[in-house]
């Protein structure tokens, strides 16, 4: 009797553990099906607002006690099942969420290491809906060098570089090139089907040309991507040769005096190629090409992708997805990222004090698109080194919120699931570049014409006696100096010419008063009506 009470005991206590690891598995929030697919995790999705509606957040209901569990299982799954990339497991906010707590408890650029500068990030958006950045060029000044560029300077947009830029596999199923949906250049849809760098800025500059649209390798000139799958540094010249020719032909703008922003990511297939650093001097002869070239250009230099578990930062998962390093160890892959940063730190020297350095030429190096993720391989194209939509959407946050937070975005403390995308701060609306590392001073248009100095299309207006305005080219600007009394005197002469004649005698000068147009953009516009004034 004993006997057969021991066995039920024994019988029931065991069936309750398998329910009991079966309820826990559902709390959890494990995948329906666990079973291996052989699609991207987007398939589903049959056009792209139907990928951007894919806002799920099952990440976000785990327990709490059950976090470090579903961590080291996710850790593990990295290691030994890197090929299941099929995640459907989302971790992004909800698209009309914009946390406000976490945008006030962003501060400047901290004191102990930077000289305090005034970069506060106060506002933030997801999509069309939640975007309500302030607008500049309303009251600034903005654009006359590296210094003071905002997102509405900005008209020209350029991709270089390597797979990233041209798209490849991120299309379900088909391994071609989908260059209108990658993250530096695409501009299908808009931020509300598709997060790229040019479809935030058509938010401040819808006129922004040079974007790249649907898919092929064979697009027309005026889509400035020249980037090319498998490329590598040695390639980078002879692309910005063939950028600066379709720049020259634009017909919509006149490149010479609109900013250009030139977007080049690089690395990420050449590092799985042979396992090395870059060259030096391929890049910099590239660089140098487009500083002659292009007479307002701000070039974002982007060196291979790290993605990486939120928790375990420091190791890169491009590791295991590169035939050369493999099987090497965890130190092999940091030498090898420690080659591309001193290039990128060698290069970013040469620009801002090398022999062609200018005001209006700029450049913003990473040598690294990092990315963490609590499902990092769920971020790649299957069996290959490259980044699949998500891996995409998430590139574009990192990049965008680096160009406006500087070095006040550090992803030891920012989560990118969860993150918005910033607006430009109060204190220095501008992209962040060395220039206004230490020192951002912003300029309004009353000060300007205090100063009697404002900035139009990259030239200098001085404003003078009458209320008429002069735009004088740089060279002349000594020039302009020394006749300025001479000018004054043969005004005043003038004036009392025409004051005795009654402004009628056919050999007098009349002096009518300006008309000057008032345009929202630019208080300080020459009518174009009254061209003969």
């Amino acid at each position: 009797m004993r006997l057969n009470l021991l066995l039920c005991l024994i019988f029931y206590t065991s069936g309750g553990s398998i329910n009991l690891s079966i309820d826990q598995k559902e709390l959890r929030g494990e995948f329906h099906d666990e079973t291996r697919s052989l699609v991207d995790y987007e398939d589903f999705s049959t056009n792209l607002t139907d990928y951007a509606s894919r806002r799920s957040s099952d990440d976000d209901k785990i327990v709490p006690e059950e976090q470090k569990k579903q961590r080291e299982k996710a850790q593990k799954n990295d290691e030994v099942d890197e090929s299941d990339d099929s995640s459907d497991i989302s971790e992004e906010r909800e698209r009309d969420s914009v946390d406000h707590q976490h945008l006030k408890s962003l501060t400047a650029i901290k004191p102990e290491k930077h000289q305090p500068v005034a970069g506060v990030i106060n506002s933030a958006f997801n999509d069309r809906k939640t975007f309500s950045c302030p607008r500049t060029k309303l009251e600034l000044v903005t654009g006359r060098s590296v210094a003071d560029i905002s997102p509405e300077d900005i008209t020209i947009i350029a991709a270089m570089g390597d797979a990233l830029a041209t798209g490849i596999g991120l299309w379900p199923n088909a391994d071609i090139e989908f260059r209108g949906a990658s993250f530096p250049i695409g501009g299908d849809s808009t931020i509300d089907g598709l997060i790229t760098i040019p479809n935030i800025l058509r938010e401040f500059s819808p006129k922004i040309v040079g974007v790249s649209h649907g898919m092929g390798a064979d697009l027309p000139d005026h889509q400035l991507n020249v980037a090319q799958t498998g490329a590598t540094t040695k390639d980078l010249y002879s692309q910005a040769v063939e950028l600066t020719r379709r720049v020259k032909k634009l017909t919509e703008v006149d490149y010479m005096n609109e900013w250009i922003m030139i977007i080049i990511t690089i690395g990420t297939e050449e590092i799985c190629t042979k396992c090395d650093g870059p060259s030096y001097d391929h890049i910099k002869k590239a660089i140098i090409h487009l500083q002659i070239e292009l007479p307002k250009a701000l070039v974002v230099l982007l060196g291979p992708v790290h993605v990486s578990s939120f928790h375990e930062q420091k190791s890169n998962l491009l590791k295991n997805r590169c035939q050369c390093s493999r099987n090497q160890t965890e130190g092999f892959m940091y030498d090898i990222s420690r080659k591309w940063s001193r290039v990128w730190k060698d290069l970013q020297k040469y620009v801002e004090n090398g022999e062609t350095t200018r005001p209006t030429f700029g450049m913003i190096s990473y040598p690294m698109v990092t990315i963490t993720s609590r499902y990092p391989s769920g971020l790649f194209i299957r069996d290959r080194p490259l980044l699949n939509r998500r891996g995409h959407n998430y590139a574009t946050k990192w990049l965008w919120n680096r160009l406006i937070g500087g070095d006040l975005y550090n992803l030891s403390s920012a989560t990118l699931s969860q993150d918005n995308y910033f607006c430009p701060s109060v204190g220095c609306p501008y992209f962040r570049t060395y220039a206004n590392h230490k020192k951002c001073e912003t300029l309004t248009f009353d000060e300007a014409k205090d100063q009697e100095l404002i900035s139009h299309n990259g030239k200098t207006i001085k404003t003078g006696d009458h209320g008429r305005f002069e735009i004088v080219e740089e060279p002349q600007k000594k020039l302009e100096e020394a006749q300025k009394e001479e000018q004054k005197a043969l005004l005043t002469r003038q004036n009392t010419r025409a004051q005795s004649e009654n402004a009628t005698s056919p050999t007098g000068i009349q002096l009518a008063p300006m008309s000057v147009g008032r345009h929202k953009s630019f208080l300080g516009t020459i009518d174009e009506k009254n061209s003969d004034v």
